[in-house]
């Protein structure tokens, strides 16, 4: 478990802070620099802030301009580059849920200090943060910036008039719910357990407008590569960044990647072996994992997507899929697509 001054946030996120104090009439810049944070250096693209740095902005903040809803305000003010290409990542999924799927997965890209995942329950898919129990102290206003972006992001890439089944967040409950009710427009729980948002399914698997497959896949290699240099010591995420840029899956040799980890082989096949896993492993769940997001993109042929993934034949590769997913990549492109707009 880590102290709370080992948690971070992507480096752009006290920048988008910083904007919306701005728009109170207050310096924003000044306010990071009075906590500890250099605007200059968060600026760039692999900065982090550490979440202590970020808790005195938050309270500075909250003491400043008195808005008990401040970090509304905040979700307000983030663009697709606030995340850099995760941010590009989501706008350019082929559906909602896609989007967050990309969210999820890389959740600690935007932070650490928790967990995001998406089930489905019955009608709907509820997308959890939960924060690691390591993290005591904790501002309101962190809570409502992220859950507030994600449901705007919902609506800049869905439907503007698009609005969750139900919100539940766990900082206390304000003095006047409005503000909580304006943003969302549905129920809004507080004192959860989990800052919670629940989505409607059908909703969540409609075709987007704003989807660039291509776009996406380009900016998922890039967030691999970020994850991999974030965390170096999760040898898993910097095979598989290994993998992605040597394309076709499969050509790259234990040994060479060894060589491009800094690893001897023995020591390299050793701590994946720690992981309970192995080169094959690692390999072969990417493998699956591309097929999937390839297939649903809709943009490459199969013959293409079957050479990325290391098959050299399109006939094997269709033989693999249907053992993953029971089912052919035409069918899974078809019912990926079978409601895309004209």
């Amino acid at each position: 478990m880590m102290t709370e001054s080992g948690f971070s946030v992507i480096g752009s996120w006290p920048l988008v802070i910083s904007r919306a104090l701005d728009a109170y009439g207050i310096d924003g810049t000044a306010l990071l620099k009075r906590v500890g944070i250099e605007p200059a250096q968060i600026a760039l693209p692999e900065a982090r802030c550490e979440l202590t740095k970020l808790n005195r902005l938050w309270r500075l903040a909250g003491n400043l301009t008195k808005d008990p809803a401040l970090g509304l305000t905040v979700a307000s003010f983030v663009r697709p580059t606030s995340w850099h290409a995760l941010g590009f990542a989501i706008w350019a999924s082929n559906t909602m849920r896609e989007g967050f799927v990309r969210l999820s997965d890389n959740f600690r890209m935007f932070a650490d200090y928790g967990d995001l995942s998406i089930h489905n329950d019955g009608d709907n898919v509820e997308i959890t943060m939960q924060r690691d129990a390591g993290v005591p102290d904790w501002c309101a206003a962190e809570t409502d910036a992220f859950i507030g972006t994600c449901v705007l992001t919902a609506r800049h890439i869905y439907r503007p008039d698009f609005r969750p089944e139900q919100v539940w967040l766990s900082r206390p409950i304000p003095d006047d719910i409005t503000p909580w009710q304006r943003l969302f427009k549905c129920t809004v729980y507080f004192n959860a357990t989990a800052d919670r948002i629940i989505f409607p399914s059908e909703a969540m698997c409609k075709p987007l407008l704003t989807a660039s497959p291509e776009l996406a896949i380009q900016n998922d290699l890039l967030v691999a590569d970020y994850v991999a240099r974030l965390d170096r010591a999760d040898l898993r995420a910097r095979l598989e960044s290994l993998f992605l840029s040597h394309l076709p899956l499969g050509q790259l040799s234990a040994q060479r990647a060894a060589d491009e980890l800094g690893l001897s082989l023995r020591t390299l096949q050793r701590r994946l072996s720690e992981k309970q896993t192995s080169f094959k492993l690692v390999l072969d769940a990417l493998r699956k994992k591309q097929a999937k997001q390839w297939v649903r993109a809709g943009n490459l042929p199969f013959g293409e997507i079957s050479y990325r993934l290391g098959f050299q034949h399109t006939g094997n590769f269709s033989r693999a899929f249907n053992r993953w997913f029971n089912q052919t990549p035409l069918q899974m492109r078809q019912t990926s697509i079978a409601n895309e707009p004209e």
